[in-house]
């Protein structure tokens, strides 16, 4: 494990069985949304690897989306009433908000008075680029000037080079987070996520499979070859998940139980 993160290192070393979803069965709530005026700051891959699977039952809601699927809900930002709707009668919920349609959604919370209190969070992605941060700043004073407080505010410096400090990245972000006492964890730029292909970090971890014997058991060179990508592809995965235990345990560390089994 040497030159991995402190935090990678220490999780790496849990049981994978003692990290899992908030228990369902605590009778709260976890609603957030997730949003940026900028775009390619990583929200949709956040919403569906970092958010998703450490919040049971939790439903996805896409305001305008490309990256909506399966049984998820897909509307414009123009239908946030509807989409409000829908969340308040869930017990958990994940609104991902597109930065096409962030202006929408903001001017439509203007005209319902109280909407906002409906989230228990308000996670805002961001890279270490100027324009980025910048956008992150007024992000944070609009939902500052709507009555959000700094306590339901996380912010999660995203695509990290390994090693490096967020901290003395982001530059213009770093003081106004803590001088607000604003929650903020850092994820890592990691090649997991151009591997997954339409799978998650959680099925491809693997957790069980011995990809050794299988090698072993298979005369087929491709199946071989098959078999050790996967192995590969596991072990980038595992690194990952854990790191964002650890990443969702800083932002929500009410909320990071641990699962009844």
């Amino acid at each position: 494990m040497r030159g991995l993160p402190p935090t990678w290192q220490r999780l790496l070393l849990l049981n994978k069985s003692d990290l899992d979803q908030r228990d369902p069965g605590t009778g709260s709530s976890m609603k957030i949304a997730v949003l940026s005026y900028s775009g390619n700051v990583g929200k949709s891959l956040l919403s569906q690897h970092l958010l998703r699977p450490r919040i049971a039952d939790a439903k996805m809601f896409y305001i305008e989306s490309i990256n909506a699927g399966g049984g998820d809900t897909q509307v414009s930002g123009g239908d946030f009433s509807s989409v409000m709707r829908e969340v308040n009668i869930c017990d958990n919920a994940i609104v991902d908000i597109g930065s096409s349609n962030i202006e929408k959604v903001l001017a439509r919370v203007q005209a319902m008075k109280g909407v906002l209190e409906d989230f228990d969070y308000f996670l805002i992605p961001v890279i270490a680029k100027s324009k980025q941060e910048n956008d992150t700043v007024r992000l944070i004073a609009h939902l500052d000037e709507l009555g959000v407080g700094p306590e339901k505010i996380k912010v999660v410096c995203n695509q990290v080079e390994p090693g490096a400090d967020a901290s003395k990245l982001f530059t213009t972000l770093s003081p106004l987070l803590k001088s607000l006492g604003i929650n903020w964890a850092q994820v890592h730029e990691s090649e997991t996520y151009a591997l997954l292909g339409s799978s998650t970090i959680r099925n491809s971890t693997a957790v069980g499979f011995d990809f050794k014997a299988a090698i072993q058991k298979t005369g087929d060179p491709a199946a071989k070859r098959d078999l050790s990508s996967r192995q590969i592809i596991a072990r980038l995965a595992r690194g990952t998940d854990a790191e964002l235990d650890g990443v969702f345990g800083r932002l929500f560390p009410a909320e990071a139980v641990v699962a009844k089994k």
